[in-house]
């Protein structure tokens, strides 16, 4: 039995004996089977030494994979799952969340924590800019892409063409560089990436970049609360402004949504946009104690303005009404006298301002006289500061005017002669100044409602010793 057990101890050639010996070897072979001719064991069925290969089951890709990174491509008519960030390309059987995770868990451990828009945003520039392009780009040269984003921050910042950065910014800094330090180091320059594409990228990035710092500090916070603004800008498009504040450390805010209102701009449609953001953004309602807006039929209806709708998700919320505006409201009525004087003041610079001949004759009036301003401002009543501005000016250009109205007559061009006139207009001028510094005062960032009401009611204080001395 030993002899058995222990390999290799037998020899082959006993083996040989040994299986000779074995009675299952030296069974008989029937003679069925031995009559058996070559022709017919060609018919038989050929075996194929290669192994069985058993289908598997094939996985199919699902949407909710790119929270955790991944798309997929096909390949001989099978979904594989693609990694938008290194562009590594899986197994099928590997798709399914474990292991999407882990790879994501493993390889890519410090984007992790991204939200899925970040996924969203990288599978749709994956033609344009891989990320493994920008990383392998951004370690080769990390100073390069940092300067590409500050620039592409200040072009954001700017209001500027995303064409001026490849086109002014770059050259300018490339002939600059090249006066000062030689060519030596304008070839350092060059590795800028600032082409259309790459700002308008950058730009994306940043806001995207801000927008989940922000979310993540309203969702970690314990309240928050908004301020709501709905405006038309000089293209006639509505857009929709909220501006949270967050507890972190002190205080702190920032710009949440801009969402423009193609249709209506009631309260039921301005809520419906802030709500699909919440809901899109996981943000609860019941953390939001505070919501400031204007005085408008549509955000401070009782019934059917966004106040009473906010309400009805989060009956504990406060509402305030925005200091800035009332300030405005307050300083809107005028005497009568004084409206004259206002309104007289805009149908002065209307005549001139309406009619490109004499706007062009009056610039030239200006130059020859030597003024500092060659032009008169236009008034518009959405623009608080606006009264304040156009008074100011059209005063300083008094005497321009009236020497303009020697060769134009008009109809108001007498008031210019009028010292009582021109006293209200002075008036006018200073007190829309003043109101104008105070509404300078009160948008500073990280204004709290105290602050705001200590400066109005010194503001009044001053005006009241003034009236007294």
């Amino acid at each position: 039995m030993d002899h058995w057990l222990k390999t290799g101890s037998v020899s082959k050639s006993k083996r040989k004996t040994t299986e000779s010996n074995d009675p299952i070897h030296t069974q008989e072979v029937p003679s069925s089977i031995t009559n058996i001719s070559t022709e017919n064991l060609k018919k038989l069925p050929q075996v194929s030494n290669t192994k069985f290969l058993v289908p598997g089951k094939i996985r199919k890709y699902s949407e909710e994979y790119l929270c955790h990174g991944f798309s997929f491509i096909t390949i001989d008519n099978v979904a594989k799952p693609e990694c938008v960030i290194c562009g590594e390309i899986l197994a099928n059987s590997s798709m399914k969340p474990s292991q999407l995770t882990r790879h994501l868990i493993t390889k890519h451990s410090d984007l992790k924590d991204k939200d899925v828009t970040f996924f969203k945003r990288l599978l749709e520039n994956k033609n344009k800019c891989n990320m493994q392009t920008y990383l392998s780009s951004g370690n080769a040269n990390v100073d390069a892409v940092e300067a590409s984003f500050r620039i592409s921050y200040n072009i954001a910042r700017s209001g500027k063409n995303h064409t001026i950065g490849e086109n002014l910014i770059l050259p300018s800094i490339k002939d600059a560089v090249h006066c000062m330090f030689g060519e030596k180091y304008v070839n350092k320059i060059n590795t800028i990436p600032l082409s259309n594409d790459t700002v308008s990228r950058r730009i994306k990035d940043i806001s995207y970049d801000i927008e989940e710092k922000i979310l993540k500090n309203i969702n970690n916070s314990e309240l928050f609360s908004i301020q709501v603004d709905e405006s038309t800008d000089v293209a006639q498009l509505a857009v929709l402004l909220v501006i949270a504040r967050y507890i972190k450390q002190n205080e702190s805010e920032g710009l949440l949504l801009c969402h423009p209102l193609t249709g209506r701009t009631t309260g039921a449609d301005i809520f419906h946009a802030i709500d699909s953001y919440f809901a899109e953004k996981k943000i609860k309602w019941s953390q939001c104690c505070g919501l400031s807006t204007d005085g408008g039929k549509s955000m401070s209806g009782c019934y059917s303005g966004i106040l009473a709708r906010v309400k009805a998700v989060s009956p504990l919320i406060k509402w305030t009404h925005c200091c800035i505006h009332r300030q405005a409201l307050a300083s809107k009525p005028l005497p009568a006298d004084l409206k004259d004087v206002l309104d007289d003041s805009c149908k002065v610079v209307n005549f001139i301002k309406s009619r490109h001949t004499n706007s062009r004759i009056f610039s030239l009036l200006c130059e020859d006289m030597g003024n500092l301003h060659k032009t008169l401002l236009l008034h518009t009543e959405v623009r608080w500061l606006s009264r304040g501005k156009v008074l100011t000016r059209l005063f300083e250009l008094r005497h321009e005017v009236q020497m303009f109205f020697e060769d134009h007559p008009f109809r108001l061009s007498s008031k210019f002669n009028d010292h009582e006139w021109l006293q209200k207009l002075a008036y006018l001028s200073d007190v829309f100044l003043k109101l104008n510094n105070l509404n300078l005062t009160l948008q500073n960032n990280a204004v709290t409602i105290f602050q705001v009401n200590d400066k109005i009611e010194s503001f009044v204080k001053k005006l009241v010793l003034e009236n007294v001395y």
